[in-house]
């Protein structure tokens, strides 16, 4: 095993102390296993790689006095500890001034989450494991997803383990799940707000069924069926713009979005619905992709007398109200209806 790991887990007197202070006598990331009724096979799971999205790591912790029994021998990555202790636990997403670990996957940088993501990909290759699930939470309010760069049977059924819906993106960003091959399926789960306790279940419940089902890549004939939304589209401010939340403009802010925003994750939205406030650069302040061939942002929004609103039926998910998220990574993804979704959302 790599030392840059830890492989302990928390005794039962550390367990009993409770998890942030188990979390802040470690000095490195984790990688902790527990064995399976097959021990020749191999599963993967990831936490934590974002410091504020602890719902994986709970779901972990209220297991360890009664661990489920396996499957197969399962092992864990609990990843950016150095990011999740600061400023008494899950405030920040990394350590401020330092890479996102999950943009630093399949890519070629210099520092220390550079070397970690490396490290975790190395050991995901040498296990060979039959699936990898990467846990999170979305920085704002709302109901659970998967993500995948793939849309296949194994992704599904990997998918409908933890959520009922499923988002098929072409968008590279460096991230865990790209690393997806055939046989070895890797999607990332958004299980909702990091503040919703139900965000903790879904992460708790799905794990059970990771860690139990076999097999588990088949879909049950009794599964729900996904709500699948192909190809979103990235929305982000122009690098220098500023943001804000309120009930109206602000000076010198590009764009202020209303503090109730979140309420709009994943409602279908109406054609002309008014999502915020324009500033004096109206729509030149925003940044559109789909890893596809970049939209026109004219094309999804107009502005109407300084209101930024929708051009067609759409819903919107990973909504933030964290204005240092909304600047770093985006302020929301969006899919547009498709004829018979848009006669739906108009019903």
């Amino acid at each position: 095993m790599n030392p840059r790991f830890s492989t302990q887990w928390p005794t039962e007197a550390q367990w009993q102390r409770g998890l942030m202070e188990w979390l802040n006598q470690q000095d490195r990331p984790c990688w902790l296993s527990w064995p399976g009724r097959d021990p020749g096979r191999h599963r993967v799971v990831v936490t934590l790689l974002h410091g504020n999205e602890p719902s994986g790591l709970k779901a972990l912790w209220s297991m360890m006095p009664n661990p489920p029994d396996c499957a197969v021998t399962t092992h864990f990555c609990i990843a950016n500890v150095d990011a999740a202790r600061l400023e008494g636990g899950f405030v920040h997403r990394c350590r401020p001034g330092r890479a996102d670990l999950n943009r630093c996957f399949g890519r070629a940088g210099v520092g220390p989450e550079y070397e970690l993501a490396a490290a975790i990909e190395e050991r995901i290759r040498a296990l060979a494991p039959e699936a990898v699930v990467d846990l999170h939470n979305t920085s704002g309010s709302g109901p659970s997803f998967a993500v995948t760069i793939a849309d296949t049977p194994e992704h599904t059924a990997l998918a409908g383990r933890f959520t009922e819906r499923m988002l098929h993106t072409r968008v590279r960003l460096g991230a865990l799940m790209e690393l997806s091959l055939p046989g070895c399926p890797v999607i990332t789960i958004e299980c909702g707000g990091a503040m919703d306790p139900a965000s903790d279940e879904v992460a708790r419940a799905g794990l059970v069924r990771f860690l139990s089902d076999d097999p588990l890549l088949l879909e049950d004939k009794g599964a729900w069926p996904l709500d699948r939304l192909k190809d979103p589209i990235r929305v982000q401010l122009a690098p220098g713009r500023a943001i804000g939340y309120g009930n109206g403009a602000i000076a010198d802010h590009d764009l202020v979005l209303p503090p109730y925003i979140e309420r709009m994750n994943f409602g279908w939205l109406d054609a002309g619905t008014p999502l915020g406030w324009l500033g004096p650069l109206g729509l030149k302040a925003l940044r559109v992709s789909d890893g596809i061939g970049r939209p026109e942002v004219g094309a999804l929004f107009y502005a109407d007398e300084g209101l930024l609103r929708l051009r067609s039926p759409s819903k919107l998910f990973m909504i933030t109200t964290n204005p240092r998220i909304a600047l770093s990574d985006c302020l929301f993804y969006m899919v547009t209806a498709q004829p018979e979704a848009a006669s739906r959302a108009s019903d």
